[in-house]
């Protein structure tokens, strides 16, 4: 997405990722239980890091729309 938007291919781009943090590990979020679907790696900040270098952008905006369901 960042390459394509950067070279102009498209337009924008909208990423839909799983969220990294705290809970990624691989006994997850409970004990006993898998790793709930959260990234180890942060591929929004690998995105950031690859439009500053490779295509040396001066800055970089994320947005984070947390939003939660269930319990």
């Amino acid at each position: 997405a960042v390459d394509r938007v950067l070279l102009g291919r498209s337009r924008n781009a909208f990423c839909v990722v799983r969220p990294p943090g705290h809970h990624a590990g691989w006994t997850g979020l409970l004990d006993g239980c898998f790793s709930c679907g959260f990234c180890i790696f942060n591929s929004v900040a690998a995105g950031a890091l690859h439009a500053l270098e490779s295509h040396r952008c001066e800055r970089v905006a994320i947005v984070d729309l947390d939003v939660h369901h269930g319990k």
